[in-house]
């Protein structure tokens, strides 16, 4: 910043500031000799300098972490329009009187995290719109001598006040402020520090508004109640939302009548009180037996983590509150219920979790459905960190609850004939299972009936998959990440057909598609939209594995050594993602180049993802780069993708391979040009003598080159019957939409079976190798004949592929579709010869009643099976 902008700034600051409030011309001067501002006056420094009413504009002022001792303060003309004012994280150690007697539009107001060891009972004078005020860790204990009695008179609006980490909580004589809170009659939401064995006082009377009172401990503030009287909450009955998490309260200094005044309460905390016990449950329960507007209680870790497995009998549930639809009931020691335990639970409860518990196998889960409404239940890992502990337990009942509540049913003779069910609630839509360390082979079982949608047991061992799995016709989310599964039989999803997410990722499935034939393990799942196999070290996956999930829409294969993608996608057309970021992938497959190409032609989005994959920069693969940098798949600005070059170095791209495809274009075309010199004169004369001999013969050398091949690959297999498909259509791709639209539901109406090579040719084969196939395990080849396929180079080399099959196995093969008239010049004399000697059908232009038409295609499949 220059001298005179500084001095600039100085003045207008000068000018702004009220003189006399506090040392913030100190600072001013300092930030000025390090040529800094603070962010209030660095950010529109220069504005300030050319029109002294911008600031007339500022309604929040952001004075946090500038090590202010004091509150500055802005001339009245400024003052009045700021809405909030944050002072967190500053020295200040003392409000005094007026010192926001300009600020009447105030709203909010943070001073929390400062040194406030002091307010003055005019402190707040002039704060009549404030809303929030914050004043949490600072240094304002709860004694008679720090809260004047009308130090919050002015604040008429407040709604939130927060207090709490003022106090050291184990100190004598602190009290609940009631008689200064008092005068906050709209207050609605309160926070302060638990105070031990104190009752909240008739002042709290008043507030007649307050809805929400916190006093929870540890990373929320500071909180040590001990014990809860009957006296304690006498004079909050308004309450809706009461939190005394982490308050050090014990079971047995609970009164029985302490919760008996909240009824209007709608949410209960008395998280991590451990040493409320299972049995100080009692007289909370009984407290709560008549508040009909309880909605949610969360009682986790009340039982001290040292203690043995308990085995919950119906003593404890005997005055649950009736209503309650939320509980949280996390790492109580739970070990089992008593049998039909369950049915104590209020109707109304939809979700639960007892995660953290040391659930045990046992007949009381043939209770479950006794929870009527149930919609969600969690049965997760604990999520609670403990510090190693300073000294062994003190005082800890170590032998198990006093229940008695049974396990396990009375042994039947025929209970070995009894098959295995498992049970549900009627209405459970989602259950949780994550990281409870289950170790099954998931072999076959069933489940009653249910509406389970949502099913997720990651972070477990289930390292085969074998199932089936009866009975979850509902279930469309499945998450079975991070359990070592190694592999899956082909008959697990065939009952869970209706899924629509599947996750099976971080999981060890790479040498179970590598060496097993997997092509049909998830053929079942027709509607299936998405698919996570990232991280399973996978090298090699089988060409038809995602063949017939028709549904597809995204795919995740990240972080997987692939080195080849050559997967059959020919089918997926809603498939429109692809992740395959951080793999070992040079390149992609032309097939699947083809397939991308082909959806984005036809308006369909489709990303495809290779950050981070080792993309080759060399010659060999300069094509694919094109096609990268070309296509609408990518991002173009390829962000963390880099490329590999020959001596296996690699170069993170920051221009989105433009200075690459351009190098290659000049450095390939260059190769091309030296090799071509060099070795054309020698083939020239070798191309001569063969080159008579290669076009006299070509078609037939072709076919049975072909035909050879389709042999060698069909070696080893059951034989096929002797035609797979009835005929095989040979058209040129503009001709498409007849073929499709037309011609094949003719001919798929009157029973026939019918190869079409825009869809059943296999990706990755050559189109040659395709077509030999096609034609030699079709009955008959139907040529459907336009100018259109004249000119085209691979329908010519179908027709000649059938002639020659025709010829070297004696059978008609040939049928010509005549879709137009084309005069015999047009034609040539070869495809004239081979119309003449074939059948062929003229297609009528224009076409006659639909009587007639019908005949035609009838006389076509006739010709076809004939």
């Amino acid at each position: 910043m220059s001298f005179f902008s500084s001095l600039c700034a100085a003045v207008v600051c000068f000018l702004l500031v009220s003189p006399g409030r506090c040392s913030y011309g100190h600072n001013l001067l300092n930030a000025l000799a390090t040529s800094r501002l603070s962010d209030l006056y660095e950010e529109h420094c220069k504005d300030i300098c050319n029109d002294t009413s911008f600031l007339s504009h500022i309604k929040y002022l952001n004075c946090s972490f500038k090590d202010l001792t004091c509150v500055p303060a802005l001339a009245q003309e400024y003052s009045t329009v700021v809405i909030e004012f944050d002072l967190h994280n500053n020295s200040i150690s003392y409000i005094e009187n007026e010192t926001f007697s300009g600020y009447f539009n105030l709203e909010k107001l943070d001073l929390s995290n400062n040194l406030i060891s002091l307010l003055q009972a005019y402190a707040f004078i002039g704060l009549g719109s404030l809303t929030h005020l914050n004043l949490f860790n600072n240094q304002l204990p709860m004694t008679s001598s720090t809260f004047h009695d009308d130090v919050f008179n002015p604040l008429v609006n407040l709604t939130w006040l927060k207090l709490n980490r003022n106090n050291n909580v184990s100190l004598e004589g602190l009290n609940y402020p009631d008689v200064a809170l008092s005068k906050l009659v709209k207050l609605e939401y309160l926070f302060l520090d638990g105070v031990r064995n104190a009752d909240f006082g008739p002042g709290f009377q008043n507030l007649t508004s307050l809805r929400s009172l916190t006093l929870a401990g540890y990373d929320e503030g500071n909180c040590h109640m001990g014990s809860l009287s009957n006296t304690t909450f006498q004079y909050l009955q308004p309450l809706t939302y009461l939190n005394i998490r982490s308050c050090f309260i014990t079971g047995k200094f609970i009164a029985a009548g302490a919760f008996l005044p909240l009824k209007n309460l709608v949410t209960l905390n008395i998280t991590h009180n451990e040493d409320i016990d299972i049995h100080g449950l009692r007289n909370v329960f009984y407290g709560l037996r008549n508040t009909t507007s309880l909605r949610e209680l969360s009682m986790n870790l009340i039982v001290n983590r040292y203690s043995l497995g308990i085995c919950l009998d119906s003593s404890y549930l005997k005055y649950f509150p009736p209503n309650l639809e939320i509980l949280h009931a996390q790492e109580n020691n739970l070990e089992a219920v008593e049998r039909n335990l369950t049915s104590l639970l209020p109707k109304t409860l939809k979700y639960l979790d007892v995660s953290g518990n040391r659930f045990v196998f046992g007949t009381y889960l043939k209770d479950l459905p006794l929870l009527e409404n149930l919609e969600e239940l969690q049965f997760n890992h604990a999520t609670f960190e403990y510090l190693i502990p300073g000294s062994y337990p003190f005082e800890i009942s170590l032998k198990a609850s006093d229940s008695n509540c049974t396990l396990y049913g009375k042994y039947k003779t025929d209970a070995k004939n009894e098959q295995f069910m498992f049970y549900l609630p009627p209405k459970l839509k989602r259950l949780e299972m994550n990281s409870v360390d289950l170790h099954y082979k998931l072999t076959e079982f069933r489940v009653a009936d249910n509406i389970l949608q949502y099913l997720s047991v990651t972070g477990n061992s289930f390292r085969q998959l074998i199932g089936p799995i009866h009975n979850l016709r509902k279930l469309t989310v499945l998450n079975i990440s991070s359990s070592s599964v190694e592999i899956i039989s082909d008959v697990f999803f065939t009952t869970l057909t209706s899924l629509k997410s599947l996750n099976l990722s971080s999981n060890r499935l790479g040498s179970f598609f590598k060496t097993q034939n997997t092509n049909d393990v998830f053929a079942p799942l027709v509607n299936l939209k998405m698919l996570d196999l990232s991280n399973n070290a996978i090298s090699v996956l089988p060409q038809n594995l995602f063949s017939k999930l028709l549904s597809l829409e995204i795919l995740h294969l990240e972080q997987n050594p692939l080195n080849v993608f050559n997967v059959n996608l020919t089918d997926l057309e809603k498939l429109n993602y692809i992740s395959l970021k951080s793999t070992k992938l040079l390149n992609i497959a032309t097939g699947i180049r083809t397939h991308i190409d082909y959806l984005i032609d036809n308006n369909k989005q489709f990303t495809i993802i290779l950050e981070g994959a080792p993309i080759s920069c060399t010659c060999d693969n300069y094509h694919f780069l094109l096609w990268m940098t070309s296509s609408k798949a990518f991002n173009s600005k390829f962000r963390g993708y880099v490329c590999v070059y020959g001596d296996n170095s690699q170069k993170p791209i920051d221009d989105g391979y433009n200075t690459t495809v351009r190098n290659l274009n000049g450095e390939c075309t260059d190769h091309v040009t030296l090799f071509l010199s060099v070795g054309g004169g020698s083939l020239v004369t070798f191309s001569l003598i063969i080159y008579a001999l290669l076009y006299r013969y070509r078609w037939r050398i072709r076919y049975l080159y072909y035909a050879a091949y389709l042999q060698y690959k069909k070696s080893g297999k059951q034989k096929q019957n002797d035609f797979e498909f009835d005929a095989f259509i040979s058209y040129d791709h503009k001709d498409h939409n007849f073929v499709v639209n037309k011609l094949y539901p003719e001919l798929k109406k009157r029973g026939l079976n019918v190869f079409i090579h825009g869809r059943d040719f296999v990706a990755g084969d050559y189109i040659a190798s395709n077509i030999v196939k096609a034609v030699c395990t079709c009955r008959k080849t139907v040529v459907v004949l336009t100018r259109n396929m004249i000119n085209s180079y691979w329908c010519g080399y179908e027709i000649q592929m059938a002639n020659i099959e025709s010829i070297h196995t004696g059978r008609p093969v040939l049928i010509f579709l005549l879709m137009e008239k084309i005069p015999e010049t047009d034609l040539g004399r070869e495809l004239l010869y081979n119309i003449r000697n074939n059948t062929y059908i003229p297609y009528p232009d224009p076409l006659p009643d639909a009587t007639s038409i019908g005949r035609l295609w009838d006389k076509l499949a006739s010709d076809i099976r004939n």
